[in-house]
């Protein structure tokens, strides 16, 4: 089992992509190899009039070995974003749900949208120019060697690291300018995606125009960073320019200088430098992708090196034999101290207490969204930490207080709680959670479209569908989250009703009238304490009959 709050192993790229990145960076390594004899070919045939079919040959080997490499650059790259995408997933999949919030939700958006898809290029592309671009002009340094002698081979090696070394320099001034771009980035799309998520309430609350306010801030911080790039980038590529040149100008005025009346040797050397001197033009803008891949590789980092909670496996998981909760002296953020209590099979609890109380707190301790600071908490005997948690969810169905509603039909929302279940079973469920209507209203049942993420749907309908989702479970606990908080009293009654018929134990979260619920528990958080009250099934019934007596009295009168 590992520790309490584990990180995930997958913290770094994946072994296997790491061999096929270093297989590619051989391959773009050899590219520059042949590449150099190619020219060096050409220079040679050019000196001595040769005929040109080493060249030919030269030339064709390059080219194949450039095309396979490339080929093989972008399938690594493809192969290279799935197992990133399936590294991140994999450590989501078991990350504390309390990890997610604006930020990292904002963070993880960045990296599937740009970041995971900015790697496929490292095999095709940024490795042609942090390794060929740099390696070639070494290559080509050994062909003037063979055509001019060393003497211009050292200079032609000086000129072309005078050159790289100003590539170099300004790529640092590039890269130092573009730094705050990742970050003004991530603020831009955590204020767009704060704006798509609740423009009805800014635009209702605050107006057309102040709605926009903030986005609109993160816009203009935005643009400030990307003119300061801009500038940085004219003075990089003026540099890069001049870099690119250097060697050409250097050699041909040594060439004029030392008085050399070979036409062919000159044209000869000016074809060699003046294609190792293009090559480090392709670091120009280098510096763009040097920060956009250690944004990403630090975003990356993060969001597989999550907080997770620990989940038995072998011989230290178990299985609960029945469906009763223990609390054990649990404390928890504060909010609650030295809790125990028992909750029966088939119980029906509510828990109740003002707002910020921690009552979904308690419930997400229940779902195991997170494990309490003190103490343990047991299902039918068996602490929740020695479940294994696909074999734990099988037990519980769970309502938020804010449903997700995904794009697809009516019956595709409810089946993800069964997907098993044929279309007889999801029309009754939806039937039990009164969704009566909405099914009635189309011929086409429960196979009418919700609209764009339940974009169709009313707040209360969509509630209505999450408790549909559920329910179809067949799970013998059931935990709602204020799952009725849009409902009118006399359909949540209906729908406590078909609850309480299926036997199961509920645990229930709610700000409404308690009666409806027939609660066989009551949960009360306050001053950090939870006062637990039980009432007998028959308590229950005799109460909940006076008040229906009552309240009959009070309208007859």
């Amino acid at each position: 089992m590992t520790p309490k709050n584990a990180v995930s192993s997958s913290s770094t790229i994946p072994l296997n992509a790491k061999s096929r990145l270093y297989r590619v960076a051989l391959g773009w390594t050899f590219v520059a190899l042949f590449e150099a004899v190619a020219y060096t070919f050409l220079a040679i045939s050019i000196v001595e009039r040769a005929e040109p079919l080493n060249v030919i040959i030269a030339a064709a080997l390059a080219v194949l070995v450039t095309v396979l490499v490339t080929r093989s650059g972008f399938l690594s790259g493809a192969r290279l974003a799935g197992d990133l995408y399936t590294a991140v997933g994999r450590a989501l999949s078991k990350a504390k749900l309390a990890w997610f919030n604006e930020q990292h939700r904002t963070q993880l958006n960045q990296l599937a949208e740009r970041g995971i898809p900015g790697f496929m290029a490292i095999p095709a592309h940024q490795l042609q120019t942090f390794l060929h671009a740099p390696l070639l002009p070494v290559f080509l340094v050994f062909g003037i060697g063979v055509v001019g002698g060393i003497q211009i081979a050292l200079l032609s090696g000086a000129l072309l690291a005078v050159a790289l070394s100003a590539q170099f320099m300004a790529q640092r001034h590039l890269g130092r300018s573009d730094k705050d771009r990742n970050s003004a980035d991530v603020q831009a799309t955590k204020s767009t995606l704060e704006l798509i998520d609740h423009f009805d309430l800014l635009r209702s609350t605050a107006g057309p125009k102040r709605a926009i306010e903030r986005i609109d801030q993160s816009w203009r911080a935005q643009k400030r960073v990307y003119a300061g790039i801009n500038q940085s980038a004219s003075v990089a590529t003026f540099i890069s320019t001049l870099a690119t040149i250097l060697p050409l100008a250097g050699l041909a005025t040594y060439l004029v200088w030392m008085q050399i009346d070979q036409p062919l040797l000159i044209l000869a050397l000016l074809i060699l430098i003046t294609r190792a001197a293009a090559s480090l033009g392709e670091l120009a803008l280098a510096g763009f992708a040097i920060n956009d891949v250690k944004a990403s590789m630090n975003n990356y980092g993060q969001l597989t090196n999550v907080p997770t909670l620990p989940e038995a496996t072998g011989d230290n998981a178990a299985v609960p034999s029945n469906h009763k909760f223990e609390l054990n002296h649990v404390s928890h953020q504060g909010l609650f101290e030295n809790v125990s209590l028992e909750i029966n099979q088939g119980e029906t609890v509510v828990i109740n207490g003002i707002s910020g109380s921690g009552k979904s707190t308690l419930l997400g301790l229940f779902l195991r969204f997170d494990d309490p600071n003190k103490g343990s908490i047991s299902l039918g005997g068996v602490d929740l930490k020695d479940i294994p948690y696909e074999s734990f969810i099988q037990h519980i169905a769970y309502v938020a207080q804010d449903p997700i509603i995904y794009t697809g039909t009516l019956a595709d929302n409810i089946r993800l709680g069964n997907p098993k279940a044929n279309d007889e079973e999801v029309e009754q469920f939806a039937r039990y959670a009164e969704l009566n209507e909405l099914i009635d209203s189309s011929e086409e049942g429960i196979h009418q479209s919700v609209g764009q993420k339940g974009s169709g749907l009313s707040g209360g309908e969509r509630q209505r569908v999450a408790i549909a989702r559920a329910l179809i479970k067949k799970a013998p606990i059931l935990v709602l989250d204020e799952a009725t908080s849009a409902l009118d009293e006399a359909t949540e009654t209906r729908i406590a009703e078909h609850i309480h018929h299926l036997n199961a134990t509920a645990i229930i979260v709610t700000h409404r009238d308690l009666k409806i619920w027939c609660p066989t528990v009551e949960l009360t958080i306050n001053n950090q304490k939870v006062n637990v009250q039980k009432h007998t099934a028959d308590t229950v019934r005799k109460k909940m009959k006076l008040e229906h007596e009552s309240d009959a009295l009070a309208m007859s009168v």
